[in-house]
């Protein structure tokens, strides 16, 4: 509220009450202001001022480390957010990943806002869960696309030989007309020894290019390449560019293994291999969100589909019911109609679904607003079939952003074409919302987080009962209950026997155990469930016997007896 509004109300306060009347109502306090403000491609050092300042603001709701650093010797920063957040270590917990585009850079500003919003609204409805915060997870192109000329490019700093000439990085794209990012060029006509033209032009909309319509007499016109030369006259254009391996392409699940930029095998990339990494050496994450240019929330995945292996391409049968329903909750928070997700071959959102069990929904954040109807009577702007998304984008950038999202085609001289059309659509113009626009969505990503948490898996082993069958002889009956609302593990994460397990053991020698196993792994518990466990041992009077959960290889909860009585010792579930 600003100064002189305040003063106004409180004269008014104070009138009423001169005057014998009290007003009505207080008036409503005024928003605290943020931390944080959306910031459109801020570059690594204003990324580590943000952070700090959370930390400094909440300094015991907030921790911040490096995770790693990148292929380009850069941080990348880890917040942990929650009830004393410097123990982390096992402790249930959400992951949320962000920045593993260069040109997405609204996903670090929605990361940062997540963090701002759990402090400052919703410290107690995670209910003693951690958030773990990857804002910039792959920072080499961020930081490319912050400080140079900016393309589309998601690669790391790792040097990369593209066009496998030998020779690495030779041939980068270039910025022809001098405009500060990196679009396409095309020219008509066939040019060897370059490629031949394969576009057309769209007849509903000129500045759209679309395949031939062959049925329509149409036939090729324009080549097109990104904008650039031909540096090392290998006869194509721009091919060779600067960073190497995308991480998003580098995770182990349907790793697309002979795809340019996935790395010569899954987890080569630094960023990729913290992740992954951190994912396993911390055992309470049960669930992630990834914001990014992968979609599993507007098209839900298919529970049907498998690899060829026999594995969930994303998620199982047996888990759709639960994915689908958080995967609906998101998508309406943020309210999402549409996105423009990506192939998910070697993404995070894949393996952690698919190979580690848990549940992990990829969301674009944003995608393409509808427009409202010309308030002149228009006509809306039209387009082939074949190019009608593109068309509405181009609507979208036209009436509302003003053109700031496609640069017209413009002619530029060329060192080997002579002349070429330079243009199309500005790199990010389509992957963010307006600046304006990104913490009221992180706000509404942050509001899902709660429910995530509300339920989770939560794993128990019940008070067992311990009965005498015989001289010496003890019959013990308990059973493992998950009384959440997610499985423990999905069933991708079960077939592969990767992931940490529940065992439930008897401290008697194998040998003194007449009846049942020593120790029941059990690598993944439904909800609802509950699952017997019962032994019959001999044990010697006076000797005390234990039974154990244990969780990742570290005790859960513990109850001992002697001669078939509690010892007073029994530890409780921690909820």
């Amino acid at each position: 509220m600003h100064l002189p509004t305040a003063l106004s109300i409180a004269t008014l306060f104070c009138s009423a009450a001169t005057a014998g009347q009290e007003p009505s109502e207080a008036p409503a306090p005024a928003p605290a202001p943020r931390i944080v403000e959306a910031r459109e491609a801020r570059d690594g050092a204003e990324l580590d001022a943000a952070i700090a300042a959370l930390v400094r603001a909440h300094p015991d709701r907030i921790a911040a480390r490096t995770l790693a650093r990148s292929a380009g010797d850069r941080p990348i920063p880890l917040l942990t957010v929650g009830d004393d957040p410097a123990n982390a270590a096992r402790r249930p917990a959400i992951l949320v990943v962000a920045g593993m585009d260069g040109h997405r850079w609204s996903s670090t500003e929605a990361a940062l806002g997540i963090a701002e919003a759990l402090l400052r609204d919703r410290p107690e409805a995670l209910n003693g869960v951690l958030v773990h915060v990857l804002p910039r997870a792959n920072p080499d192109p961020a930081e490319a696309f912050a400080r140079t000329v900016r393309r589309a490019y998601s690669g790391n700093a790792v040097p990369h030989d593209n066009d496998k000439d030998g020779a690495g990085e030779e041939d980068p794209p270039r910025d022809l007309d001098g405009n500060g990012v990196i679009t396409q060029m095309r020219k008509a006509g066939d040019f060897p020894p370059w490629s031949a033209p394969s576009m057309a032009t769209d007849p509903a909309e000129p500045r759209l290019m679309r395949a031939p319509d062959a049925a329509a007499g149409q036939l090729p016109e324009w080549t097109v390449w990104t904008e650039g030369i031909d540096a090392d006259g290998d006869g194509r254009m721009a091919e060779d560019w600067a960073g190497g391996i995308d991480p998003e392409r580098n995770f182990p699940h349907r790793w697309p293994e002979f795809e340019d930029e996935a790395g010569v095998y899954p987890l080569l990339a630094p960023e990729s291999k913290a992740i992954a990494d951190f994912v396993i050496a911390n055992p309470g994450i049960f669930a992630a969100v990834i914001i990014g240019r992968h979609d599993t929330v507007v098209s839900l995945p298919d529970a049907k589909a498998k690899t060829t292996h026999g594995m969930p391409v994303m998620i199982a049968e047996q888990d759709a019911g639960a994915y689908h329903a958080l995967a609906k909750d998101l998508r309406e928070r943020l309210g999402l109609s549409r996105a423009e997700g990506a192939d998910t071959s070697g993404s995070l959102v894949a393996w952690l679904n698919a190979q580690r069990g848990m549940p992990a929904f990829a969301t674009t954040l944003w995608g393409r607003p509808d427009v409202p109807a010309p308030a002149d009577g228009a006509p809306a702007r039209t387009a082939t079939p074949a190019s009608a998304e593109e068309a509405a984008w181009l609507d979208y950038s036209d009436r509302v952003r003003g053109g700031r999202g496609f640069v017209p085609w413009t002619r530029h001289p060329h060192p080997q074409l002579f002349e070429v059309e330079v243009g199309g659509w500005v790199p990010g113009f389509r992957e963010n919302p307006p600046v304006e626009e990104v913490m009221a969505l992180a706000d509404k990503c942050a509001g899902f987080l709660p429910e995530l948490a509300a339920r989770r898996a939560r794993v128990s082993l019940r008070m067992p009962t311990v009965t005498a069958v015989g001289p010496g002889l003890w019959r013990i009956d308990t059973a493992i209950a998950n009384s959440g609302r997610l499985p423990t593990v999905m069933q991708g994460g079960r077939a592969a026997g990767v992931v940490p397990a529940h065992v439930v053991r008897v401290s008697v020698p194998v040998t003194r155990i007449k009846a049942g196993r020593r120790m029941d792994v059990v690598r993944g518990i439904d909800p609802g469930t509950l699952r017997p466990v019962s032994w019959v041992v001999q044990a010697e009077p006076g000797e005390e016997v234990t039974v154990e959960l244990l969780f990742a290889g570290q005790p859960e909860q513990r109850f001992s007896f002697r001669d078939g009585t509690p010892v007073p010792a029994a530890t409780e579930a921690t909820p």
